[in-house]
């Protein structure tokens, strides 16, 4: 950072002066990078702070994960399964209820926000195999520390902002340049340059302040991520949904800062979803196979823009330890699977505004595109449901599940023909 010093003389008069002073001022603003509070969206503190392990948060923050300038997260390499998302033209995110106290918590909220879709990724990523990803995090002008834990649910009642940290102990990884530190619930383990005195299970707060990286262009060394699987098997992550997630804490403030967070989903093995369409005018089945309980589709025309209007409910929201997007595509298709879920989405033709009162779920604009889900390995779309849409190439999304867990996630290209 340079360094600036203001010399004061009986030259100049108190206007020249203070004028002067403000020039600085500015120029020093320019600068110094700095996060202001536009780039949080979202801010929980809790009535009662959360103690664990030497940490003490009373309050959580984020960045916006669909302000990819400031927070992107990005996988890369092999074992990867790439299904290219819609096209999205604006997406509207809206928080409802607006900002108030939800599950013991204050919740500060922005409520009503559009994004342009085109900023986003353009597809979506699958690890397909037990491995740890190859990624790349930018965040500017910060620093934190780099995680990837498997996932957890929402708390029955109210916030733990230690639920977080617990997940991570029962199975998670914390990233630096050169090293990688893994826990599980026998115990942990370091792998790569770093000394025994940079971590420690019961002291959170010292293994977090001793393993900050810088977030600006940060990726985990792939040679030494392959090493440690092939060494410790142990560490290969099992098959399931994780947060792969950067995160600062302030000891000071008790406040953890979410500077990024992508949800990453890890199967083993991916099977490939078929589309069975009668000839004569019968319907369709999407299907996975054995092996699936529960099944669920998208169906959108192809080369078509869609605005996306996303309703979030507040209250559930904030009971997630940290917060993700929740425009992802697999958020979409859990959608689509559950019928409790507590985000709604409504995709209508570019330009054309949503209805205030679309309904849950998935609303689809009449003619450009259908969703739908069944119980076991297979659901079927009814010959009446397809006459509805417009006949040419459209694209299938596809979710198989299994015991609540996701075992499958597919897409291929399929056309609709006009009723005959």
């Amino acid at each position: 950072m340079k360094k600036f010093m203001v010399k004061v003389t009986n030259g100049p008069p108190m206007k020249d002066r203070i004028r002067d002073l403000l020039l600085l001022g500015m120029v020093i603003a320019l600068l110094i990078p700095a996060a202001t509070a536009a780039d949080i969206y979202i801010t929980v503190t809790a009535d009662d702070p959360t103690e664990y392990r030497g940490l003490r948060v009373a309050t959580v923050d984020a960045l916006d994960p669909l302000e990819t300038d400031a927070s992107l997260v990005t996988l890369e390499g092999d074992n990867l399964t790439v299904i290219p998302c819609p096209t999205f033209g604006t997406i509207t995110r809206i928080f409802d209820p607006a900002s108030g106290t939800y599950r013991g918590g204050r919740v500060t909220i922005t409520e009503n926000k559009s994004f342009d879709g085109s900023t986003l990724p353009d597809d979506y990523r699958i690890v397909t195999g037990r491995t740890i990803p190859n990624f790349t995090m930018h965040v500017p002008n910060r620093s934190g520390n780099v995680l990837m834990v498997r996932s957890l649910g929402s708390p029955e009642e109210g916030i733990d902002f230690a639920r977080f940290f617990e997940a991570a102990e029962e199975l998670g990884y914390l990233f630096t340049d050169d090293a990688i530190i893994y826990s599980n619930t026998t115990g942990i383990s370091a792998y790569g340059n770093i000394d025994t005195q940079d971590y420690d299970r019961n002291d959170l707060n010292r293994t977090l302040k001793r393993n900050e990286v810088d977030l600006a262009n940060f990726s985990a060394d792939s040679d030494m991520v392959r090493s440690m699987m092939e060494a410790w098997p142990y560490t290969r992550p099992e098959a399931g949904e994780y947060l792969l997630t950067a995160v600062q804490y302030d000891s000071e403030n008790e406040t953890l800062h979410v500077l990024a967070a992508m949800p990453v989903l890890i199967l083993d093995g991916n099977p490939t979803v078929a589309w069975n369409d009668d000839r004569q005018g019968a319907g369709a089945t999407v299907s996975f196979g054995e092996g699936v309980d529960r099944t669920a589709y998208i169906l959108l025309e192809s080369n078509m823009t869609y605005d996306l209007t996303v309703r979030v409910d507040t209250r559930e929201f904030v009971s997630r330890p940290i917060p993700t997007s929740v425009t992802d595509l697999v958020s979409l298709l859990q959608t689509a699977a559950d019928e409790a879920s507590p985000v709604a989405y409504t995709l209508t033709r570019s330009g054309t505004p949503a209805a205030d009162d679309a309904g849950s779920g998935i609303v689809i604009a009449p003619g450009h595109g259908l969703s739908g889900r069944a119980d076991g390995p297979e659901v079927e779309i009814g010959a009446e449901a397809l006459a509805t849409l417009n006949p040419g190439t459209y694209s299938l999304y596809a979710l198989g599940m299994e015991g609540g867990e996701i075992v499958a996630v597919d897409y291929r290209e399929v056309e609709v023909r006009a009723a005959s």
